[in-house]
This record gives structure tokens, sequence and C-alpha cells, in this order.
């Protein structure tokens, strides 16, 4: 009877090993794709043209146009003989477009709707659930399906829109600071802040429920997230704790400093 049980469990062994090698690698390819899906959204993979994580580029087209990518963004271009088409897959962009010898339209794709730039300088940017677009100079129209305009903007006008609406905004006075490496705010909520700052960061940031209205004012530079956090941490009197969350992957999150 010794023998026979030994010999099952001798069998078992090997099986085990596999079950355990089997999960050992799920949680390894699991960490693995939330930081690459992290730097790089896994839609912008094979885009034309993409950054990653507090990454900018600056890209000259062949009409010269001037396309400046943000941080974790993609695009691909679909240049033709009757127009320019520029798809933004993730992220933000600001486009200075070129003087097309031909006179081609310009438009930008977003899953939300499409613009047309009528000779300008302008941002375009992704959100969870729409797309925003803010106006330095000439004009963008926003079309509807049909390519058919419902909304044009001038200078200083900005617009967040979906498939179904189309709201006008003033244009953020600092929305544009990122093109200089900056981060510039004024009376943020410190949520609000830390999403933003999010953007740029290696990994997620948040903050205590209790601390999510505090105000947060000032220019930082992009360049260091660290250093931008232990300047906020320095001015309001909190800290930050990393916590490790499911798949092993890491989150900032910002509380109270002990007294």
């Amino acid at each position: 009877m010794c023998t026979k049980l030994l010999r099952a469990c001798a069998r078992q062994q090997p099986k085990r090993r596999q079950a355990i090698k089997s999960l050992c690698l799920l949680l390894f390819s699991g960490a693995s794709l939330y930081a690459l899906e992290r730097q790089t959204p896994w839609r912008s993979w094979t885009a034309d043209y993409r950054t990653g994580v507090n990454q900018r580029r600056v890209v000259m087209l062949a009409d010269g146009t001037e396309l400046t990518l943000n941080t974790n963004s993609a695009v691909n271009i679909e240049y033709s003989g009757e127009q320019r088409r520029i798809a933004l897959l993730a992220g933000e962009i600001f486009i200075a477009t070129g003087k097309d010898a031909v006179r081609r339209p310009f438009f930008v794709n977003t899953p939300y709707g499409s613009l047309q730039a009528l000779g300008t300088r302008f941002t375009v940017r992704l959100h969870d659930t729409y797309a925003s677009a803010g106006v330095l100079e000439g004009a963008v129209a926003v079309l509807d399906g049909d390519d058919g305009q419902r909304v044009v903007l001038h200078p200083g006008e900005g617009a967040r829109y979906d498939r179904v609406d189309v709201h006008r905004q003033a244009l953020p006075a600092y929305g544009g600071a990122w093109l200089n490496g900056m981060l510039v705010v004024r009376d943020m909520r410190l949520a609000d802040f830390l999403a933003e700052l999010s953007r740029y960061s290696a990994y997620p940031l948040a903050c205590a429920p209790g601390l999510a209205n505090l105000r947060v004012s000032g220019s930082y530079p992009l360049a260091d997230v660290d250093a931008i956090l232990d300047t906020l941490c320095a001015s309001l009197q909190l800290r930050r704790d990393t916590v490790t969350r499911f798949w092993g992957h890491q989150m900032m999150r910002i509380e109270l400093a002990q007294r």
C-alpha cells in the first residue's frame, strides 16, 4: 500500500510543478502586459509615429506640417492626392499645418469625430469618453459623420466632443505648456492635478479621498515627475506611499504626512 501511495505522489509532482510554472508565467505575463500597455497602448504598437510615457516628438511631414506628439501618443498619417488626414490613436498632438501646394484639405480623425483645419495651429487630445480640441491660430471645424460642419472654432476657443454632442469651451490658459515641457496649473484640485500628472508618470498617481479638494498652483518641469511629487508633498505637508496591486503593478498614493 505504501509503495502504491508513493508512486501516486511521484506521478502528481510533475503536474503540480507544471501548474505552478503556468501560474507564475501567467502572473508575469499579466504584469508585463500591464507595464507595456501603460508605456505604449496596444492600439498604437503599429502606428506611424508614437511616443512613450513622458516623451515628446516633433515630426515634419512632407507638406511642411509640423506635428508634435505629447506623452504616450500615437498617430497614423494618411495622405493621398485628394486630401491629408491624421488619425489620432492615443494621447495628444499639436499641429501647425503647412501650406500645401495643391491645397488639399487637412483633417484629423479621432474615435469621437473628425476635425478640419482651416489654415491653423491647434491641439487635439483623446480622453476616455470624448476628444477635445483647442485653437491657437486660424480656425478648426468640428465635423459630423458626413464631414459637414457642426462647430467652427477660432483662436482662444476649444471644444470637447463625442459622437453625439459638441460643447464649445474657452481654451485653457496653460493647456499648451506641455509643448515646452511644463505642467502649469492654477488653483487645481489635487485629485485632478494627479490625474493630469499621471499621464507623464511611469506609474498611476492618486490621493486619499479626503485630500482630493486640496488646491494646487504652480509651474512644474515634466522632465522629473518624482521631483514634482517631492515639491508637492513638501508644500502641502503630504507624503507619498508606493502601493502594490494585483499583477504586481505599482501606484503612488499621496497621504497626509505623519506629525
